[in-house]
């Protein structure tokens, strides 16, 4: 536990002193665009696509059906637990005279939260090889445009970007309904990514600005890099998804008396995870 000398200053003797507000919690842009879900239990969690049917093929007056096959295909994840204890002495609770203290619980949620974005963050950033044994952006998977001057957001680049994702096919090779819905940006292309999608008030028919009220700008700080990505709504296609356990959707604080040492101890545990389970909602800009 943590007495009163860990907290020379909150707890120092002195009068003329207040409690400054806490900082917010960067917001979580990549939260904003994946999808939410449960998990039964800590073991691997299945992801199963299973694709539409064959296409038709014509037949003439005395012509024979012919058989054709359907396909699957499997993405897993697991959910692990994450946790810390924070501890306080009786005597630094008794001299907390600003109430600090009493926050405690409410911290450990915000320390959460922030934990949960760094970790999608971190997922999109780190770009992962998914079950096909290629990276999620890839020229595989036909969602990537390579480094240089031409992927420098603009009406352009946007325009061949939300035309990469039209030409996504499924499992069979069949075209399937991709439609971005976002922009994915960290601080360095905010700027540019609103003018994107702002209104205004065009004279000729070329002014015209595509992509307003189509596409929503979502920003998270913590895609540090030069890279925008162009996203689907994940209630449309799978892309990027987290999981708590079954009846533990987010964090579970609990707290102890101590017996030995006199003071209370405060426990938050999450169960989380996540991973991509698809790619054709996806697409990178780098």
């Amino acid at each position: 536990m943590q007495s009163t000398s860990d907290f020379p200053l909150l707890l120092a003797d002195a009068l003329d002193k207040t409690l400054r507000q806490a900082y917010q919690t960067a917001p979580a842009g990549v939260r904003q665009v994946a999808r939410a879900t449960t998990a039964r239990d800590f073991r691997a969690k299945h992801r199963i696509q299973f694709s539409t049917a064959p296409t038709l093929l014509p037949l003439n007056e005395h012509g024979e059906f012919v058989s054709g096959g359907m396909n699957d295909y499997d993405q897993t994840y697991a959910v692990t637990t994450f946790g810390r204890i924070v501890g306080f002495t009786r005597q630094a609770m008794v001299n907390d005279d600003l109430g600090a203290f009493a926050d405690t619980t409410r911290r450990m949620g915000v320390a959460a939260a922030a934990f949960e974005a760094t970790f999608l963050a971190n997922i999109v950033s780190s770009n992962p090889t998914l079950a096909d044994g290629n990276a999620v952006f890839s020229t595989a998977h036909a969602n990537i445009t390579g480094n240089g001057s031409g992927t420098t957001l603009s009406l352009t680049t946007l325009s061949a970007a939300r035309q990469a994702m039209r030409a996504q096919t499924g499992l069979l090779g069949e075209l399937i309904d991709v439609t971005p819905r976002f922009i994915l940006v960290g601080p360095a292309n905010e700027t540019t990514a609103e003018q994107m999608v702002s209104e205004i008030s065009p004279i000729q028919s070329q002014d015209v600005n595509p992509f307003m009220n189509k596409i929503r700008v979502v920003v998270d700080p913590r895609l540090t890099a030069n890279i925008w990505y162009l996203v689907a709504d994940a209630s449309q296609v799978d892309g990027l998804e987290y999981a708590y356990l079954e009846g533990a959707a987010g964090p579970q604080i609990t707290s102890d008396l101590g017996f030995e040492v006199d003071g209370v101890r405060f426990r938050i545990r999450l169960d989380f995870g996540g991973a991509f389970v698809d790619w054709r909602g996806w697409y990178a800009a780098t």
